[in-house]
């Protein structure tokens, strides 16, 4: 008997330490820091600050488990439907890179020095899509170009924030055109359960497009200062 009763106190402390031990094991392995409410808030702290449809942010750059694809072309010959709240606006820099144009998000301090070393962006508005598959997509518009390009694809978008269009291009009218798909064809989309700005995280800080600081391998390659 005494046995027994050693034997269920030692199992009992073994379950009441092995969370932790555990946690000590995964960190030790250098296992991914698990995702808390306080990254959550700064997540949310640092969208707030990015985006430029909400007040009190315009102007303020004189102060100084998902994929998430960000692209501005529409997928060939795939319906598809967008979002009807998620439209952050944000400043948008391209960089070219081999045959493939992609998109980095600007921290509001980094916009005096991008522009001190000749290096152009553009507010842009970001636009949430999904595909029947399931592809998750963003895809900015720029808001500071006036072209029938532009224009017509951000009607595009917002007309399939009901339904499901197919965007197609129009290149003897330099534009986009919809097609829509027989109503019923498809089932109304499921969209990730995630706030706005753990979407933005997976769509730039997690990809490492979001120019944050000097030290960001994109901005140091443009200073010169990569070696």
């Amino acid at each position: 008997m005494p046995k027994k009763f050693e034997l269920v106190v030692e199992q009992t402390a073994t379950m009441e330490t092995e969370p932790e031990a555990l946690a000590a094991e995964a960190t030790a392995a250098g296992a991914p820091e698990p995702v808390t409410s306080e990254i959550l808030d700064e997540d949310e702290a640092e969208f707030a600050k990015l985006r430029r449809d909400l007040p009190g942010v315009k102007g303020a750059s004189a102060v100084g488990i998902v994929t998430i694809l960000v692209t501005n072309k529409p997928p060939k010959n795939e319906f598809l439907r967008t979002h009807p709240t998620f439209c952050p606006e944000v400043q948008l820099v391209t960089n070219e890179e081999g045959m493939d144009k992609h998109f980095y998000a600007i921290a509001t301090e980094m916009e005096v020095p991008l522009r001190s070393i000749g290096i152009n962006f553009a507010l842009h508005k970001l636009y949430l899509t999904t595909t029947p598959k399931g592809a998750v997509r963003i895809f900015p518009i720029n808001c500071e170009i006036e072209n029938e390009w532009n224009r017509t694809k951000e009607i595009g978008l917002l007309e399939a924030r009901t339904a499901w269009y197919r965007l197609y291009s129009d290149k003897e009218n330099s534009s986009w055109r919809v097609y829509p798909a027989d109503p019923g064809r498809y089932a109304d989309p499921v969209w990730p359960d995630l706030k706005p700005s753990k979407i933005f995280r997976l769509a730039f800080r997690d990809k490492g497009r979001l120019i944050d600081s000097p030290e960001h391998p994109l901005f140091k390659k443009w200073a010169s200062r990569d070696r």
